[in-house]
């Protein structure tokens, strides 16, 4: 595979097959938290309600989970890392919603690439690890840590991309923060067409063909910058 969003596919794929009810992949520019607010992430399986949230930069910082899970080493259970150190008033609220939207059984890995390139990566078959197949666990671990090493090796083939301009800079940033063309347009208060246009000139200067790939790349080249 030799496409980000092959790869990304390709293991959703694989970890539906095992029981994997929802999964979460974190792509974050080196030396940012996994929960900042430039992190890429790609997800499936969770409620459309619950990714809003975590679209919101103020709900995102109080994620304490993907931290204490670099912090660990490598494997950690949600419930593990919301108990592994006192919580602040504002993480006790993100790990409530947490609850009330029935994510409580997952676990979080980290996941190791080339030159310190870590990622975190989050795994739910719905119900406790004691009720799962063991060699299931160890499949999706080793699948997560394959497919970002592989992620990590196709971001890495990029050549010097063209400059982007001050305006396609702008477009990017959104677009890596999940807004839509028309979300874009409001905020810059541009047409939905021309931030279609802009869009389409990113693609092709970054050699990519859709939004996720094309922040990947944006924040292995430095050209994604923080608000």
């Amino acid at each position: 595979m030799n496409d980000l969003t092959s790869v990304l596919e390709f293991t959703r794929d694989v970890c539906i097959e095992n029981g994997v009810k929802r999964m979460s992949y974190h792509f974050s520019p080196i030396f940012d938290e996994p929960n900042s607010i430039r992190t890429v992430v790609y997800a499936h399986g969770f409620s459309p309600e619950w990714l809003k949230l975590y679209e919101e930069a103020d709900f995102r910082a109080h994620d304490p989970i993907p931290s204490r899970t670099y912090a660990n080493g490598e494997f950690m259970t949600w419930v593990e890392a919301m108990e592994a150190e006192p919580n602040t008033p504002e993480q006790d609220e993100y790990l409530k919603a947490m609850k009330e939207a029935g994510l409580e059984h997952g676990f979080g890995l980290t996941l190791f690439g080339p030159r310190g390139r870590q990622a975190y990566a989050s795994f739910d078959f719905g119900k406790p690890l004691e009720e799962i197949d063991q060699e299931k666990i160890a499949l999706v671990r080793a699948l997560a840590q394959m497919s970002h090493q592989r992620l990590c090796h196709l971001v890495d083939e990029e050549h010097d991309a063209k400059d982007l301009s001050d305006r396609e800079s702008e477009v990017l940033t959104w677009m890596a923060r999940g807004k839509s063309s028309f979300d874009i347009g409001v905020i810059l208060g541009l047409s939905p067409d021309t931030v279609k246009t802009y869009r389409k000139r990113i693609y092709d200067k970054l050699e990519v063909h859709d939004r996720l790939s094309a922040v990947i790349r944006a924040l292995k080249l430095g050209l994604i910058h923080a608000a």
